[in-house]
């Protein structure tokens, strides 16, 4: 159980780890390489008949020049719209190409409903299964007749699209357009076909377009021309209501003019207010009012006559002055000279009286020119900001019609420009290269087919190898007996493919062969096995060794057999059959049918010498003890008292007892021999021993506290040794099978 419980801990550790073992891969792929060699070849042939038997597919091509929507003759965008960018156009044209109508004048003009390739797969493999379902369950109400023709051609229709290709060549304004049939001169008639009705179509849509834009712009421009006679009369009517005659050229800059003027001789008059203001204060100011004073005036001294009247006052004076120095005062001389200074004063006081009285009359004057030059500016804002509100007003119909006008003449233009282009049938588009029936079917590439298929073979091949090494529980190399049963490892075994016996010839043993080859793998590993059962007892020997196994047909026997055999070639060794169940010894060593044995021995009913036979030659030191007579229940002579004392006096006879026991899980007879023996032998078929069971096995040995030596792999494949032992270690010595 100790053993049992490392081993399992040992494996967890191991899958704790996670290491990949790549040597572990290739062992499988290699035990399988048939299977997988063989299911990429059925794959290879399947996909061969399936290819050969697929009708040809071809695809003819032809490439389309579509010119840029910029190339129009006459800049008329916005009437057809396409004024967008190079892409978005491109982009449409690629998706007309693939229009439903398109396709429809296609599939009428070369009657595809009626091609035999196209009633053959109409609807495809899918169209077929939901008529089979229509047929199963038939629907309660009828289809009408126009339901059905509309859905067939639904189908043709998708049946073609499913053939069409359009592929835009990078950097060109080239498309590529391809088409797949059965028939190659129908794929390049289909292709050619639709690239003519394509150009055909663009042609009709524009000169559709363009008649139908021509409509629209002569109903457009007979609304503008209303619009445009309307605005008009209701600018000519408000200037007659209004009386403007020129708002923006005469009237305005006159009154603007007069304003400026007013407004210099305002200020004229206010300056002459205020020298009159300050001459007049200046009169009144003085206290003493005489003709003296008042010539100290500026306003009086600046006056040209009062200068003048006073310089003939002065030249009077002198003159006066001059004549009384000659003349006395009552000299003719002296009397005119004194009327002539009275007559000069006398002009000087009455002018000085008036240029006084001048001053008041000016300061009036300025008073009154200022008043009414200030009205008049206040009459003249208020005419200035009537006609402002005039001119607005006469802008906003001015405005209505200059927006009229340029509309109508924008459209007139338009409508001239829809008018020209009537006449063009220069297309958009056209055939740079047309389609030719093409000579090699694009498909089915049988050799890709056929290669694909042979490695989705040989793929499917290695999941399932893998996927049969998962699902096999079963014990495959040496390493599982430690890692799965905690038992040493003390041989691994071939698997010896024996002829069957022919008739008049004799049967070929697992032990007959080893004698014949003493220099086979099979005789090595058999020694192998021996020396290390006597190793595992240097100290304490094993004198009675038990080989036993799971269940039957694991090869207990034959390691039973030719162990002894070996060991005699050292030792004294008695080999005894105690499988009396299924008895093997006696015929193996080709003893006489009902050779006295084992239940003799132990009954007592015959001596030890006729129940031990010597086998082998003389340099084998063998003795054989068949199983004797079966008795009904061989678990009660074996548990009896007189085997376990009849098996102590054999020990003390011979070196070693080999004993070829029951399966442990069959019965239990190993597990009571395996108490009375100094070691167990445990032997595990490869391939084909369930782990469970093994385990099972060695659990149930432990529980009657069973000594296991170790475990013996039998049956490997010879094909597999190199992953157990190292290659061609073995080939190197020379052992051959």
């Amino acid at each position: 159980m100790q053993n049992l419980s490392a081993a399992v801990g040992q494996r967890q550790s191991f899958m704790d780890e996670e290491v990949i073992d790549l040597r572990a891969y290739w062992r499988v792929l290699k035990l399988h390489r048939l299977k997988i060699i063989g299911l990429g070849v059925m794959f290879a042939l399947v996909s061969i008949l399936v290819v050969f038997s697929m009708t040809p597919i071809y695809k003819s091509s032809a490439e389309l020049l579509i010119e840029p929507n910029s190339s129009n003759v006459v800049s008329i965008e916005e009437v057809y719209g396409l004024a967008g960018s190079d892409i978005e156009y491109y982009t449409t044209q690629y998706a007309i190409l693939k229009s439903r109508v398109l396709v429809e004048q296609v599939i009428d003009r070369l009657s595809l409903a009626e091609h035999p390739e196209f009633l053959a797969d109409d609807g495809g493999f899918l169209q077929g299964v939901k008529n089979s379902i229509k047929e199963m369950f038939p629907s309660s109400a009828p289809v009408s007749k126009d339901i059905e023709n509309e859905a067939k051609l639904h189908g043709l229709i998708e049946n073609f699209l499913g053939r069409l290709e359009v592929s835009p060549i990078r950097k060109s304004h080239l498309v590529t357009i391809s088409f797949e049939a059965n028939d190659r001169h129908l794929a390049s008639q289909v292709v050619n076909t639709l690239a003519e009705l394509y150009i055909k179509n663009d042609l009709d849509s524009r000169m559709q377009m363009t008649g139908t834009a021509t409509v629209w712009l002569t109903e457009r421009l007979s609304d503008l021309k209303n619009n445009l006679k309307e605005s008009e009369e209701k600018l000519q009517a408000y200037r007659e209501r209004e009386k403007l005659i020129d708002i923006g050229g005469v009237v305005t800059t006159v009154t603007a003019q007069q304003l400026t003027d007013l407004g210099q001789k305002l200020a004229s008059a206010k300056q002459e207010t205020a020298v009159a203001r300050s001459s007049l204060y200046q009169i009144r100011s003085l206290k003493d009012k005489s003709t003296e004073s008042l010539l100290s005036i500026p306003i009086v001294l600046q006056d040209m006559l009062v200068s003048s009247l006073r310089e003939e006052e002065s030249s009077a004076s002198r003159n006066l002055k001059s004549f009384s120095k000659r003349y006395g005062p009552m000299h003719p001389q002296m009397k005119q000279a004194e009327a002539e200074l009275a007559s000069a004063r006398l002009a000087v006081k009455r002018r000085v009286a008036q240029v006084i009285s001048g001053v008041e009359k000016s300061y009036q004057v300025a008073r009154a020119n200022e008043r009414s030059l200030v009205g008049s500016i206040s009459s003249t804002k208020n005419e200035m900001q009537n006609i402002n509100r005039k001119g607005y007003q006469l802008s906003v119909f001015e405005r209505d019609v200059d927006s009229n006008r340029q509309l109508y003449d924008m459209f007139l233009n338009r409508l001239k420009e829809t008018s020209e282009t009537t006449g063009l049938d220069r297309a958009h588009a056209r055939v740079s290269d047309p389609a030719v029936p093409s000579v090699t079917p694009v498909k089915p590439k049988k050799k890709l087919i056929v290669i694909i298929a042979a490695f989705m073979g040989l793929f499917m091949g290695v999941l399932l190898a893998f996927l049969l090494e998962h699902l096999d529980s079963t014990l495959k190399k040496g390493a599982d007996l430690e890692e799965e049963l905690g038992l040493p490892i003390l041989g691994v075994l071939p698997l010896l493919a024996l002829k069957k016996a022919q008739t008049g010839e004799k049967a070929i043993t697992p032990l007959s062969y080893s004698l014949e080859n003493p220099k086979s793998f099979f005789v090595e590993s058999i020694r192998t096995v021996r020396t290390g059962v006597l190793l595992s007892g240097l100290d304490n020997p094993h004198k009675i060794i038990v080989v036993t196994s799971s269940v039957p047909g694991e090869g207990k026997s034959t390691v039973s057999i030719n162990l002894a055999s070996s060991m005699s070639e050292l030792n004294r060794v008695l080999l005894i059959d105690a499988d009396m169940r299924r008895p093997t010894v006696a015929k193996t060593w080709g003893l006489e049918e009902g050779s006295k044995g084992l239940s003799e021995f132990i009954a007592h009913e015959e001596d030890l010498q006729n129940c031990i036979h010597r086998a082998g030659d003389t340099k084998h030191q063998l003795y054989v003890m068949p199983s004797g007579m079966v008795p009904p229940n061989p678990l009660e002579l074996l548990s009896s008292k007189l085997f376990a004392k009849g098996l102590e006096s054999l020990a003390t006879k011979f070196d070693h007892i080999v004993i070829d026991s029951a399966p442990a899980l069959a019965v239990s007879d190993s597990l009571l021999l395996s108490s009375l023996a100094s070691g167990v032998v445990y032997v595990v078929r490869a391939d084909e021993t369930p782990i469970d069971a093994a385990k099972e096995g060695v659990k149930r040995l432990l529980m009657h506290d069973a000594h296991l030596i170790g475990g013996v792999l039998n049956g490997v494949q010879q094909k597999d040794k190199g992953s157990y032992y190292g290659g061609d270690y073995y080939g190197s010595y020379g052992y051959s099978d």
